[in-house]
């Protein structure tokens, strides 16, 4: 039976604060992070819980208090409460913030976001501080920057902790 990997959260001592079982996961902003299962995209808070359902085919991150989601094909800005802030438009806004960045290969470069950064070693992911050392051990399949906290990492979906 092949293992199922999913998309989970840790904390800065490397403990899991949000248990392995989303599709794809982004960085939180402003106390919300883009997640996604199956193919809908919503957000949730630091506790794991979602806060917006996910529903959507494309959902940004929150910027100034509004983010960029995407519904049957039309464009429009969120609260994070849900509630919607403009009127739904079939072409992206010119003002839109950035996307979300692809999951894939982390460029070569450490990244380094509070203190942190992901690195590879063989072919797991830990984290490294600014001096080069492993301060959280390489056991994930993939690892993003920290952000308010918390970092997305792919793991076995079967992980306890």
């Amino acid at each position: 039976m092949a293992k199922e990997y999913k998309w989970g959260y840790i904390d800065r001592d490397g403990r899991l604060a949000i248990p392995p079982r989303f599709h794809d996961a982004w960085g939180f902003s402003e106390g919300l992070a883009v997640v996604k299962l199956e193919w809908a995209s919503g957000y949730i808070d630091r506790s794991g819980r979602f806060v917006i359902e996910p529903k959507y085919q494309y959902a940004g991150p929150f910027n100034g208090g509004r983010a960029l989601i995407q519904t049957d094909g039309m464009w429009e800005y969120i609260a994070p409460s849900g509630k919607s802030l403009s009127t739904p438009t079939p072409h992206r806004p010119a003002d839109a913030s950035p996307a979300p960045p692809e999951t894939g290969a982390p460029d070569p470069a450490p990244v380094f976001s509070e203190g942190l950064a992901p690195m590879p070693k063989g072919r797991k992911y830990g984290y490294i501080d600014e001096s080069g050392a492993f301060v959280i051990k390489p056991r994930f399949i993939q690892a993003e920057p920290f952000s308010e906290g918390l970092a997305p990492v792919l793991m076995d979906a079967g992980v306890k902790s």
